[in-house]
């Protein structure tokens, strides 16, 4: 949690909490946790040493913090996603799609929790909770929306729901890392007959 209130005592603070830990989120997610130093999180978020450990803490506490941050970002635009799409398998289909196909010149490659789950692992002594929390609540809204397609009627005959599931956060998880090796939208888009052939 960032603390708030003040940056020292009986001083208020002159910078914005939020802000400095959407560039920080950006910081980790564009080089990793290994490869951002205090000194280059200190000059990206604009603060001093004390100030950046007094609010988030230390190094590892700020990271947590970032994963939460992208973690509820990508979970709160599935979950409106799915409520606003015409069917669950319609909802799938997009989601995977856009992933496919996504491309930012404003953001880093790839997905941060996933590059970290790939630099860090899920055994990692201070990310590894927050890693398979963020993993745990896409996964059920996955879930939702194969376990709605089952009960409508829209899955395959055969098909389990959670284990479509897993194959379409493993579909999802490989997307991300082909954009972050560099292969091009129209490269990744090639999976999607996967997902197609999945749900049909």
């Amino acid at each position: 949690m960032v603390k708030t209130g003040s940056a020292g005592r009986g001083r208020p603070m002159q910078f914005d909490p939020e802000q400095a830990l959407q560039k920080a989120m950006l910081l980790f997610w564009a080089r990793g946790y290994e490869a951002t130093s205090t000194a280059q999180l200190m000059a990206t978020m604009g603060l001093s040493k004390s100030s950046l450990y007094q609010t988030f803490g230390s190094k590892d506490a700020l990271f947590n913090l970032c994963l939460d941050r992208y973690g509820e970002m990508t979970a709160g635009h599935m979950r409106e996603t799915l409520a606003q799409a015409e069917s669950p398998k319609q909802f799938l289909l997009d989601l995977v799609e856009a992933i496919a196909g996504y491309h930012s010149d404003d953001s880093p490659n790839g997905c941060l929790l996933v590059n970290s789950a790939c630099e860090l692992g899920a055994d990692n002594a201070f990310a590894g909770p927050m890693l398979l929390k963020r993993r745990d609540k896409a996964m059920a809204i996955l879930q939702q929306a194969c376990r709605a397609m089952a009960e409508n009627g829209e899955l395959p005959y055969g098909r389990e729901p959670d284990s479509v599931a897993n194959q379409i956060f493993a579909l999802m998880c490989g997307l991300r890392v082909m954009e972050r090796m560099g292969f091009e939208p129209q490269q990744r888009q090639d999976c999607l007959q996967m997902v197609e052939a999945l749900l049909s």
